[in-house]
This record gives C-alpha cells, sequence and structure tokens, in this order.
C-alpha cells in the first residue's frame, strides 16, 4: 500500500500547492485576483510624500545654520528613490527634480563644484534605484510565471487522473472533483456534491471518522468502503488522502470494482476447489489430519471416521493430543502408541511407519493401519504456516495377503523339497535296474563273447545300446531338474577367460573346427560354472551338425542398451527350418536321430538363460547356419563400484 505524496509526488505536490494557495488567499478556489493595480499606486504615493516629509525639515535645518554636506545631499536622495522605485523613469525625472529644490538652500553660497557633485549624486541615486526595481519586477514576474505553472499543472493532473479526485472540506462535502468523478459517479454538471450524495448509508459512519482522522492527522491511506453513484450503484473504492489546509483536504478515490469482482471470482474458485480436493480426498482409502502450528485439528476426512467410529465433526477443533487419547483408547497397545507420538510431538520430529491395530468395536471394524505423522515447517520468510500432516493406511488386506504369501511360499518351499527327493528317489531307483541290465548283458557279452550265435550277439549289443542310452536320458533329466540358479550365488562373470577355459576344455571336439571370438568379450552378471556350460552346449551343438568341410563357429557380441549383452554363437551349417525354429529347445528333442545325445543341450542352454533373467531364441537360413542368440545381465553399478573399492 502507499501513501499520499509518497507513490505519486508528481500527482500530489502540485495538487497541494494549488489548493493551499486558493485557502491562503482566502477563497476556496483557484484563481483568486490579486491586489488591484489601484491600491498598489495608492501605497507608492504614500511612500514618496512620507519620503518627502522626514527628508524636507532636515534640509532645511542643515540649510539654516549648518554647513552643507554629503549627508544633506544623501538624504535629499531617499525620497528620490523611493518615487523612481515605485513610478519608474516617471518618477525618477520628477524626485531628481524634487530632490535638487529640496538641496537649494543648502547649496546657497556654495562653489559650483559642489553643485556638480550634488547633482550627479541625486541622478546616480534614481538610475540605481530604476535599476533595482526593474530586477524586482523581473523576479516578481518570474515567481507569478512559476506559480501560474504550477496551477495549470496541477490542474491538468488533477483532471486527467484515472482515479476519482474530490476537494472536501472539513464537512466531507465535495467542493470540486475532477472527470473521473463525473464519469463514475455521475452528476456530469455538478461540480460539488454532497456528503449524502455519493457515501452508501451503511458506510456514512466511518467515512465521517475517517474524515475527522484525515484533518486531525493530516493523511489516511488504505481505507476501503462504498461510494453511490447517480444510478444508485454500489462502487467498491479504495481511499488515499491528504490535508491541504486546515479547512481543505484532497481525496483520491480508486475504483475497486473490478479487484472487487476479481477478488470474489477467486474466493469462489478457492471454495470450489477447495471442495473437490476435499471430495477426492474422502475417496481415498486414507485417514487424512492436518494439524495447525498450535496443535489444534484443522480437518480430517471420512476415513478418519470409518477408521475409528467417531464423527470427524467432533474432532475438528481439538487439540491433537485430545484426538491421540481418543484414538489411543480403541487401538490394541495403544498407550505404547500415544507415548511414542507425544514423543515425536515434543522434538518435532515425524513418525514413520508405525503399525497399530483397531480393535473391533460398535462403528469400527478391526482393522491394521499404518500411521505417518509428518511436519510441516513454514516457508522461508513466512511467520505463518508450519503444522503436521497425518495419515492412517489401512493395510489390513495387505497384511492378510502377505500372510498368504508366507504360507504358499512356505508350501512351495516343502514341495520343491518333495520334488527334489521324489526326483533323487525316482532317478535312483529308475538308474539301479538299467545300471544292473546293462553290467548282466556286457557281462554276457565279454564271458560268452565267442559261444553266442551271431543274432543273438547282435541282439545283446542293441540291447546294452538302448541301457546306455536310458541311463544318459535319466542322467540329463536329473540334471534338466537340477539346474537352478541361486540369486545370491551371482558374482561377476569374465566372459573371456569362460569361454578361453571352454575352448581348451573341448578341444578334442573343436579339432578342425574354425572358431572366431570378435573383440574382448564384456563381464556379465551370473554363475560362471552355468554361464561356462551355456557356451559348451552351444559349440557342441554348432560343431555336431555342421555338413561343411570346415566348420566355422563366430561368436560375437554386443549391448542392448537395457541392462543386457546380446551373445551370438552363429555356425555354417545347414540351418534349419523355421517352424523348428522354437521346437528345438524342447527337452529330448531331436531333429536328425542319426547324431549321438539325447536332445536336452538346447533345453539345458534355455533353463540356464532363464535362470539368469534373460532370454534365448535362433535365427536360421538353410543352406548357410544358424545363429543362436541369448541375453545375460550387466554387472550392476553398485556391485562395479564395489569391485573398485
Amino acid at each position: 500500500m502507499w501513501m499520499p505524496g509518497d507513490r505519486c509526488p508528481w500527482l500530489w505536490n502540485p495538487l497541494c500547492r494549488t489548493f493551499a494557495l486558493a485557502d491562503r488567499q482566502g477563497d476556496e478556489q483557484v484563481g483568486v485576483h490579486m491586489k488591484t493595480r489601484r491600491r498598489r499606486v495608492r501605497v507608492r504615493l504614500i511612500g514618496v510624500a512620507v519620503a518627502y516629509a522626514i527628508a524636507a525639515p532636515v534640509l532645511y535645518v542643515t540649510g539654516a545654520g549648518l554647513d552643507p554636506t554629503v549627508v544633506g545631499v544623501l538624504l535629499a536622495s531617499v525620497p528620490v528613490a523611493v518615487a523612481a522605485a515605485s513610478f519608474g523613469p516617471v518618477g525618477a525625472v520628477g524626485g531628481v527634480l524634487a530632490g535638487l529644490a529640496l538641496l537649494v538652500p543648502g547649496l546657497l553660497g556654495q562653489r559650483p563644484l559642489m553643485w556638480g557633485l550634488s547633482v550627479l549624486i541625486v541622478v546616480g541615486v534614481a538610475w540605481a534605484s530604476l535599476g533595482l526595481a526593474y530586477m524586482w519586477r523581473l523576479r516578481s514576474r518570474h515567481l507569478q510565471v512559476v506559480r501560474r505553472l504550477e496551477t495549470s499543472y496541477g490542474e491538468e493532473i488533477f483532471d486527467n487522473s484515472l482515479s476519482m479526485i474530490h476537494v472536501l472540506d472539513r464537512e466531507g462535502n465535495v467542493v470540486r472533483r475532477n472527470r473521473a468523478s463525473r464519469e463514475l459517479l455521475g452528476w456530469p454538471h455538478k461540480k460539488s456534491l454532497h456528503l449524502t450524495e455519493y457515501v452508501h448509508v451503511e458506510d456514512m459512519g466511518r467515512f465521517k471518522a475517517e474524515l475527522e482522522r484525515l484533518f486531525e492527522r493530516g493523511e489516511v491511506r488504505d481505507v476501503e468502503l462504498r461510494f453511490v453513484s447517480e444510478s444508485k450503484r454500489a462502487l467498491p473504492v479504495e481511499l488515499q488522502g491528504k490535508r491541504v489546509t486546515g479547512r481543505v483536504a484532497v481525496l483520491e478515490a480508486r475504483d475497486r470494482s473490478e479487484v472487487a469482482s476479481l477478488e470474489m471470482r477467486l474466493a469462489e474458485a478457492e471454495v470450489r476447489y477447495r471442495h473437490l480436493i476435499e471430495q477426492g480426498i474422502d475417496t481415498m482409502d486414507l485417514g487424512v489430519l492436518l494439524l495447525d502450528r498450535t496443535g489444534s485439528l484443522l480437518w480430517c476426512n471420512r476415513g478418519v471416521g470409518e477408521f475409528f467410529g467417531v464423527s470427524r465433526d467432533d474432532l475438528v477443533g481439538m487439540k491433537a493430543v485430545r484426538v491421540l487419547d481418543h484414538v489411543a483408547h480403541i487401538l490394541e497397545d495403544g498407550d505404547e502408541f500415544a507415548a511414542l507420538v507425544r514423543d515425536a510431538y515434543q522434538r518435532g520430529a515425524a513418525v514413520d511407519g508405525q503399525e497399530c491395530r483397531v480393535r473391533l468395536g460398535p462403528g469400527r471394524q478391526s482393522r491394521i493401519l499404518m500411521f505417518r505423522s509428518i511436519p510441516i515447517e513454514p516457508a522461508a520468510g513466512q511467520r505463518e504456516g508450519g503444522g503436521r500432516i497425518e495419515y492412517y493406511t489401512d493395510i489390513t488386506r495387505l497384511k492378510k495377503l502377505q500372510q498368504e504369501l508366507e504360507e504358499q511360499k512356505g508350501q512351495l518351499v516343502e514341495t520343491n523339497q518333495k520334488l527334489k527327493e521324489f526326483n533323487s528317489a525316482v532317478s535312483h531307483e529308475v538308474r539301479k535296474p538299467a545300471v544292473g541290465a546293462m553290467w548282466h548283458v556286457d557281462m554276457m557279452l565279454n564271458e560268452y563273447n565267442g559261444q553266442l550265435p551271431d543274432d543273438v550277439r547282435n541282439e545283446l549289443v542293441r540291447m546294452k545300446g538302448r541301457f546306455e542310452r536310458m541311463k544318459q536320458l535319466i542322467d540329463d533329466l536329473t540334471h534338466f531338474s537340477a539346474i537352478r540358479v541361486d540369486k545370491e550365488a551371482f558374482d561377476r562373470v569374465d566372459v573371456d577367460r569362460v569361454l578361453s577355459n571352454t575352448l581348451e576344455d573341448l578341444a578334442a571336439d573343436l579339432e578342425g573346427v574354425n572358431v572366431r571370438v570378435s573383440g574382448q568379450a564384456p563381464r556379465v552378471w551370473g554363475v560362471p560354472t552355468r554361464v561356462a556350460e551355456l557356451f559348451a552346449n552351444l559349440l557342441v551343438n554348432a560343431v555336431k551338425f555342421n555338413d561343411k568341410a570346415l566348420p566355422v563357429v563366430e561368436i560375437s557380441w554386443s549391448d542392448r542398451g537395457d541392462g543386457t549383452y546380446e551373445f551370438t554363437v552363429q555356425d555354417n551349417g545347414p540351418g534349419i527350418e523355421s517352424q523348428y525354429l522354437e521346437k528345438i529347445f524342447a527337452i529330448f528333442e531331436r531333429l536328425d536321430a542319426s547324431k549321438e545325445g539325447t536332445g536336452a543341450g538346447l533345453a539345458f542352454c534355455r533353463r540356464i538363460v532363464k535362470e539368469h533373467g534373460g532370454r534365448i531364441w535362433a535365427e536360421s537360413e538353410l543352406g548357410k547356419g544358424t545363429a543362436f542368440k541369448f541375453t545375460l545381465p550387466k554387472v550392476p553399478v553398485e556391485k562395479e563400484v564395489e569391485r573398485v573399492h
């Protein structure tokens, strides 16, 4: 807010000087006439007469018996100066002649030199008086011009101001008003208004009190009340006033109609949005409480009433400690809960994640709630604000689901253990007869080699091969079911070292095969032994089914940009038809029955990749070869940091 004369000195200062000048001259209207010329002439004549009346006796006394001196000449010059200053050149000539006439008695008998000096002195005084009088008149004219400019400047600002400006008397009547007043209030042809015409009847008492304060203290500011227009329309205004004299004051009234309309619309919008926010919070499955800085409950939502079986209207305005006592009364271990929250209140600390249980009772259900209380600090530089926001979250269903999950987890662990035991038992029980039968067949072939007919011997050899295949199938099935990766066992895997060791172990199988590794392979996150098994199975598979004279296997990799690396094992074999690209990853699935093996190798690869959180697939072109691609996770950043430290 602003004070009159502080924010707009260009407006108030000229106006106040204009109206103060009018009041000092005894009229409340600007442009009072100056003193008449006739009156000035009479005053000047009286002044000249008084000067000659004083100088004549003195000159006659000096002429009667005293020697004429320069003092006599100077005394005669006084009325000359007054006449010259008062009446200009005419007065100067007349004054010189009259002064010389007065000097004649004193100059009789004097030398001609004295006569000449006297004349020069009188004429010089008259000339100097004319010059001084001219300079005085110039100064007076300059002051008049300045006063007129100030008056006209104040008048222009007064009439062209966008705010209503009223010149008031002590009774509050408008003795003069500007164009904005006439446009906003009406009465365009009236220059003055009575107090009762333009002040709203309900604000009359306040206006009179502010008017009295204006003339007592010299100013008023930031006064909001209502004026009334000619059409009886209420006009909200903001008043700033300044006293000019003891009888006159200038009052500026700014139209607040648009501001008041905006404030009303803003208040309506605030109420509407607050209502929407409250409705939105009411629909949430939360119990929300807002506390002010004094520790009183400002507002709570419908969830509080539902959780604790109370009316939220009864809680609003209550001290937070009383609300806490009421809540603690219906909680299991309520005393411990209340002590914890009170301590947080005293320390101004937060309460984060305190679990509490509501007992079953009238108007409420048994619930498990999670309580949080967060202090709200006032904004920087503001004294107001602050308090707390508290909310209760219903976690009953979450706790129930958590309990069911724990039970299912326990059942799953138990089932897995039983499956492992069953798998071990079945593997042992199935393998044992197969191994025994194979031993007996082998013994018969060794002991009765030359005694057996050829058809019997061939049948026993075929039987031995079936038993060996059965044993291999049982071993592969057992191994497949045992492929489980514990996430806690994950570590950094140097793929370069894994490939080097794998190629060395498979040297016999890879004899005559051109194996290419493009670039230095990255580190991945996994179990080293399983990653080595994955590469070994893919390399053996690429060589086993290759039909080229010079088999080629190329291993490459790329960064997918999603936290994983993509590896490719490309061969130059016969390729695979598209309808079999997914089927080949099934366990014991073989496309070429003439080749050795059980068909479990690619199933092992899929299981290992899946346990590492990746995926594996094949892309092939008949006659050109097959590319087996799979993804493995990168080493987590925090693990790399730990390794560096």
